[in-house]
């Protein structure tokens, strides 16, 4: 049986395949037209582009089906990213150079100018129907090929056997955008494409230990379950007495446990507080909400400090963001307002959450009815502690030095502004992801503790700076004794001998500086020398880290352009009318859409089972958004119309019915005044 091949834009009748039947002679230009009543009948009389233009010319659509010698067709789709096969390169990046013909054209008969610069083997060629014969044809032109040329008002040339016709008018649409830059000319693509994780990405991958799906799937678990915590809801029947709304918050869920007794007070505040979770009914924003039960704001002189602790935003710093009373309830109670960071947890849940890590025995001088000599004791006491170690192990120095650095960061940025952190505890201090520390609940013991009587609030600021210096040391101590007890004032010199024998002097002097000479006035821009070059290894896991955040960022970058270009697809794609149109979605370019469509999603193997791959689809679409000059064969449901266009034809094609039914949804009505 004989196939045809209907090229969008002309209405000249059919041209056959070269190579299969009979090779391309001179039929006479209205000897046959499309079947009545198809549905490509229907496209080429009333659908058809309004502007010839937009579309290639005769002889690109037909030396695109031409045979070369040594050239070998695949009946199936191309791998991602890849081309259809041919054997020239038809890169859209190669410039087109300015020479009249191709070599080995013959002089006779006029040439195209979108023929130029195609060199010998134009554009890459899409999977023919069948398989075509590689028998050259003779390359003689008969009269009544120019006769009918004529006739038709179009130009005639022959190649290899071949005849074409095309109008030399015509000219190639550019699709590329060309920018010229100082010692030559560059193109840049109008287009974008996911280029592929980055070499330094990969190297990064190849030093891990972690298995790679872990590696690649770690950012994404990850942030799912942020997502995941952000929308969870309180049982209300095991919170009947939360409110559904306090001040601008609603959805309040508890962020922690529930305490052993309803007044069991905070070790840090020495108030009842509790945490939750609520969303700002203004801004429609997750925040952190800290009750303090039972207390009554009496002065309100307080809150010029609460005015700068919202001005404070630093990365290792939780923002205070508003303080509010409140009797929503059932008492008086103060309400801090935060930043959420969901997926967090506090650094006493991190890293001393074993119970022999919390245990009072395991450092007790005194064990047994009598006392011992202090060497044996110190011997049996160390000797226990390394037993009890030898199951949770010491933690990397590289750890508490990256701990270090971000602890000093946040509270050189709170001293710098004049104000004290107070709350440089382990169970107020966030640690989000793998190793980034958040400073906590700054701000609450300025109203809790506030003097109205005292001339200068501001004077004693100095002492609490000092007393966070103290914090900061008794927190690298625990961290390196890896044992919330080796803090302890009659454990410190046999946790100060473990921090001399497992890790580097540096880190020893870091503590004994902030642990001894209470009298003597301390900086922490002190410390900046002893913290040294480990600066630089910490500022390389940062980068390293936006390196795979940024890596993330384009994979979601190409999906959300796959989201918008499918669903300009299935906007337009079988549309059940337009403007009182039953038929729009069945002619003109929405025709040449659907056949896409089924092109990409419908196509099935040799024996009828679905052929399913996501690179096929994923290829296509690239294509699509890109309006690269590839063809693709595209066949009607019916086997009876054959469609070869190329991926910019059926861009333009989406783009004009897209902006077609956008333009019906953004009219205005046409009945107004009517109720």
């Amino acid at each position: 049986m004989e196939q045809s091949v209907f090229v969008p834009g002309y209405n000249s009748g059919p041209y056959r395949v070269p190579g299969v039947g009979t090779p391309v002679s001179s039929p006479p230009v209205s000897a046959s037209v499309a079947p009545q009543g198809s549905k490509l009948a229907t496209y080429m009389n009333r659908g058809g582009p309004s502007q010839p233009q937009n579309f290639h010319d005769m002889n690109n659509k037909m030396n695109n089906l031409s045979l070369d010698h040594g050239m070998k067709m695949m009946n199936r789709p191309p791998n991602p990213g890849g081309t259809f096969p041919g054997p020239h390169n038809s890169s859209p990046f190669q410039r087109q150079p300015t020479t009249g013909f191709p070599t080995g054209a013959p002089a006779a008969g006029r040439m195209s100018p979108s023929l130029r610069g195609m060199g010998n083997g134009s554009l890459p060629t899409p999977p023919p129907l069948r398989a075509p014969n590689t028998a050259n044809t003779p390359t003689s032109e008969p009269a009544d090929v120019q006769a009918a040329a004529n006739a038709a008002q179009v130009s005639v040339f022959s190649e290899n056997g071949t005849t074409y016709f095309y109008n030399p008018d015509e000219s190639l649409s550019s699709q590329l955008s060309t920018g010229v830059i100082s010692g030559g000319s560059i193109l840049l693509p109008n287009w974008s494409a996911y280029s592929g994780t980055p070499s330094q990405i990969v190297a990064m991958k190849v030093r891990s230990t972690a298995p790679a799906a872990i590696q690649e799937n770690e950012v994404k678990m990850e942030l799912l379950t942020r997502q995941m915590i952000c929308h969870t809801a309180a049982d209300p029947e095991a919170y009947p007495d939360l409110p559904s709304e306090v001040d601008n918050f609603t959805g309040l869920c508890p962020l922690e446990p529930p305490a052993a007794s309803p007044l069991h007070k905070s070790s840090t505040f020495g108030y009842v507080t509790t945490v939750y979770k609520a969303v700002n009914i203004k801004t429609g924003q997750h925040m952190c909400l800290r009750r303090i039960h039972g207390y009554r704001l009496v002065n309100t002189k307080c809150m010029g400090l609460v005015d700068q602790w919202k001005k404070m935003a630093h990365s290792n710093l939780v923002t205070l963001r508003q303080v509010f009373t409140s009797k929503s309830f059932g008492d008086h109670s103060m309400v801090f307002v935060y930043d959420f960071y969901p997926g967090s947890e506090t650094l006493m849940s991190r890293h001393f959450s074993n119970p022999s890590q919390l245990a009072a025995s395991l450092l007790d001088p005194f064990n047994g009815d009598g006392s011992r000599p202090y060497t044996q004791t110190k011997n049996n006491l160390l000797r226990q502690q390394a037993a009890a170690l030898s199951n949770t192990g010491l933690l990397p120095e590289s750890l508490i030095w990256n701990y270090i650095i971000q602890l000093t960061s946040a509270l050189r940025y709170i001293h710098g502004a004049g104000l004290a952190c107070r709350t440089l505890d382990p169970t107020k201090i966030l640690i989000l992801g793998k190793n980034r520390l958040l400073v906590n609940c700054g701000g609450i013991f300025d109203v809790l503790t506030y003097d109205p009587n005292s001339s200068n609030p501001m004077a004693a600021m100095a002492v609490y700076q000092q007393e966070d210096l103290v914090s900061l040391g008794r927190i690298v101590l625990a961290l390196s004794c890896n044992s919330f007890i080796a803090i302890q004032r009659e454990n410190l010199q046999q946790s100060m001998e473990l921090v001399t024998s497992n890790y580097s002097t540096d880190l020893r002097n870091l503590i004994m500086y902030l642990l001894t000479n209470p009298q003597r006035v301390k900086s922490v821009n002190d410390l900046m020398p002893m913290i040294g070059a480990r600066f630089y290894t910490a500022l390389d896991t940062c980068i390293q880290r936006t390196d795979t955040l940024e890596l993330e960022l384009q994979r979601d970058i190409e999906s959300a352009r796959m989201f918008r270009l499918l669903t300009k697809l299935g906007t337009v794609v079988d549309r059940t009318e337009l403007n009182m149109d039953t038929a729009w979605s069945e002619t003109g370019d929405r025709y040449m859409l659907k056949l896409f469509r089924d092109y990409m999603f419908h196509q099935v193997m040799e024996d009828g089972r679905p052929f399913l791959d996501m690179a096929h689809v994923i290829t296509n679409l690239n294509r699509l958004d890109a309006g690269i000059p590839d063809k693709v064969c595209l066949m009607s449901r019916d086997e009876q119309n054959v469609l070869v266009v190329s991926y910019s034809e059926l861009k333009n094609c989406l783009e004009q019915s897209y902006g077609e039914v956008l333009a019906a949804a953004t009219a205005k009505p046409k009945h107004q005044g009517l109720s």
